[in-house]
């Protein structure tokens, strides 16, 4: 039987959640209810937190999801304030490692950046959601605006995204990358800004390959994606990111793009490479005047790469269709090819952005669409298709998007589960900060280098370096294999736990919720509530548990089997420091092997054994700040063989160092030692590095 809840603070959520077991619905007042943290919090049936007045929406300014499941925010604000040192990919909502999670009806409220001193000034900031290794996330009836990118989501299986208003985004509005079971249905996609000079890839939905495999399952259906006042884009972008298209295991398989209505300034209509399976139905593909490039390249096409197989094109409006060169297994029939110097003569203008803040171009009975029943149903004078009132970039309108009518096509199969530069003293064991003298920095941070140029009709190059942003959680770029995850949190005392053989998972222990926690502060972690744990498919999901929970300081976890021999290693620690905290700190210490570490001065700084300075010379991360008070995920990797480091926070690059003669493997093997600060330490041998100039953070 299901019960409802009102509560009126951040420490009444807690218990409400502490307490609930599955389908209750927890009714918020208005109100700020601050960070929402919730790790292993698994329902037997669905929760929903939702705000007791739609027209008066509690909000959150964090929520992170942690292998938890069956948990529903309806007719929530989640609310992101710029903050002076914000990464551009800086992520406070997101969800991990778990399944059956829904939005509906709610606001991602982003902001602009200021005082930053670039052309980023007065454009979105931050990822609005972010999602990794999760199961059937439900994105619903939605608002997303002024983010650099709206919805990123990878290695995860069943994304619904439905009915949604998307705009005034800098960059991207729907990032996948190794989804499988993707619906993207019946949204507005408006009015996206770059920031001039950032090198920004502006894509309204962009599927991509950077984790080296193809998505299956893709629907995108009934979306009216309209540059308005905004700047072009590409519309719809299935790239090959620096991958062989010819390779099976990139290859994304079985497509619909179906009665989508595009008016846009850019080559890449729609454009997919590599796909077996595909169909591409009644869109209209169509070109508006204002703002765009000059030349071919600002009117939108149909781009399928010619080594796609089993391809159907029919009766879509579009000034041309690229790729068909008479293969057997293609069917491109009924398509309405016209130009832009045609339009007059084939539509009637219901609305132009010009005028209206908004396109709407109607077919003319009896012109060749007409004839062929080609395009959308927008594109026909649908009843409902009028979009909502103009824009004003940096403003937030309510979601009154369009729904154009369902095509009738089946979804998707969303059911099937898819797999100081620092001198350092000789280390004691103690706890002790580090004494030494730094050196000059040698670590040199990523820049975002992306290319803001357009395609010109080919396949366009891996163009960044990072992966998909998320604030605190891992995003890795594959499943590294042999990872283990210790939990060294709440130690009452310093404690060796011994050699360990084979590879486990440890995560933190639960702690109910503390009924005196201060108001506004919901970060304290949920108790189990019986459900199994809810694994997306990440590499966490291959890892037992080993709880060594009770210690104060820091922690002597012992010898790792393996390790010491490795040519290979990648570590990785969730990391959590007071705001202001100045104190040096060793967080992950293999001492003449590896280290990672904070100094005085709140930099972060890597350590690994080398042949041109031995373990002292140091790599000095300068332009991270880690002492926030916020959940941080720190990870390296280093590979002795290709003599190559990275180092990774919240999922970017922030170094990648190749120029130095790497020779850890094979010494003595030491215990490894885990800091304060850390809350979980995963450790493999297997170095997944993010390859530069990955296009996802183009």
């Amino acid at each position: 039987m299901s019960t409802t809840i009102i509560v009126t603070s951040a420490a009444e959520l807690n218990q409400a959640l502490s307490q609930a077991s599955g389908g209750e619905t927890i009714l918020l007042t208005a109100g700020d209810y601050g960070s929402l943290n919730l790790h292993n919090t698994n329902f037997a049936s669905n929760v929903t937190i939702q705000s007791a007045d739609p027209n008066a929406k509690a909000s959150f300014s964090a929520v992170h999801l942690k292998q938890s499941s069956n948990i529903t925010f309806d007719s929530i604000k989640f609310d992101y304030s710029f903050s002076g040192g914000d990464h551009h990919f800086q992520s406070k909502f997101g969800v991990y490692d778990s399944q059956n999670i829904t939005f509906n009806n709610s606001i991602f409220d982003g902001d602009v950046a200021s005082g930053t001193g670039t052309s980023a000034d007065g454009t979105g900031y931050g990822t609005g959601l972010n999602i990794a290794g999760s199961t059937n996330i439900n994105i619903n009836n939605t608002e997303f605006s002024q983010w650099w990118k709206a919805v990123i989501a990878v290695n995860s299986d069943g994304i619904n995204v439905t009915g949604n208003d998307i705009h005034t985004i800098r960059s991207d509005g729907l990032v996948f990358d190794n989804v499988d079971n993707i619906l993207v249905e019946n949204n507005h996609l408006h009015d996206f800004g770059g920031a001039a000079g950032s090198g920004d890839h502006r894509d309204m939905i962009q599927i991509q390959r950077a984790y080296g495999s193809g998505s299956d399952n893709i629907t995108i259906r009934n979306n009216l994606f309209d540059m308005a006042n905004g700047d072009f884009t590409q519309t719809i972008w299935a790239g090959g990111d620096g991958k062989n298209i010819d390779d099976p295991s990139v290859i994304h398989h079985n497509v619909l793009i179906e009665g989508n209505t595009i008016y846009n300034g850019h080559f890449h209509g729609i454009s997919l490479y590599g796909v077996d399976g595909l169909t591409i139905t009644k869109n209209s593909v169509l070109h508006v005047d204002e703002k765009t490039l000059t030349g071919g390249i600002e009117i939108p096409a149909i781009n399928v790469s010619a080594g796609s197989k089993n391809v159907t094109i029919d009766q879509n409006i579009t000034s041309q269709i690229v790729g068909y060169n008479g293969q057997a297994d293609w069917n491109v029939a009924n398509n309405a090819l016209i130009q832009p110097s045609e339009y007059d003569q084939n539509f009637t203008y219901q609305a132009t952005a010009q005028g209206n803040g908004y396109n709407q171009y109607v077919v003319v009975p009896g012109s060749l669409a007409d004839t062929l029943n080609a395009g959308s149903a927008v594109s026909h004078g649908a009843t409902g298709s009028t979009p909502p009132q103009q824009v004003t970039p940096g403003g937030s309108q309510p979601n009154t998007n369009p729904t154009p009518p369902d095509s009738g096509s089946g979804q998707p199969d969303t059911g099937s589960e898819q797999p100081d530069t620092g001198t350092e003293q000789p280390d004691t064991g103690s706890g002790q900060p580090d004494t030494g003298t730094e050196q000059p920095d040698t670590g040199t941070e990523q820049p975002d280098t992306g290319s803001g140029q357009p395609d010109t009709g080919s396949e366009q190059p891996d163009t960044g370096s990072e992966q998909p942003d998320a604030e605190s959680e891992p995003v890795l770029g594959a499943d590294p294999q042999g990872e283990l995850m210790i939990d060294i949190t709440h130690q009452d005392s310093p404690e060796t736990i011994g050699r360990l053989d084979e590879v486990s998972y440890v995560g933190k222990t639960h702690v109910p919720a503390d009924e005196t926690q201060a108001e506004g502060d919901t970060s304290a972690e949920q108790p189990d509530t019986g459900s199994e744990p809810a694994h997306g498919g990440g590499w966490q999901s291959e890892l037992s548990m080993i709880d060594i929970s009770n210690q104060n300081s820091r922690g002597n976890i012992g010898t790792l089997d393996g390790i010491s021999d490795a040519s290979q290693v990648s570590f990785s620690v969730d990391i959590t420091r007071d705001e202001g905290e100045t104190g040096a700190e060793r967080l992950v210490w293999n001492h003449s092997n590896f280290g990672l570490k904070m100094n005085k001065k709140g930099h972060l700084v890597a350590k690994v054994d080398n042949n041109d300075d031995g373990f002292r010379k140091g790599f000095k991360i300068k332009d991270v700040d880690l002492n926030d008070g916020e959940t941080h995920q720190v990870t390296l990797m280093v590979d002795q063989d290709t003599d190559r480091l990275q180092i990774m926070v919240d999922g970017a690059v922030v170094l990648d160092e190749t120029n130095t003669d790497f020779d850890f493997a094979g010494g003595q093997e030491r215990d490894w030692y885990v800091g304060d600060s850390v809350d979980t330490f995963a450790i493999g041998e297997e170095a997944p590095f993010v390859e530069p100039y990955s296009d996802l953070f183009a």
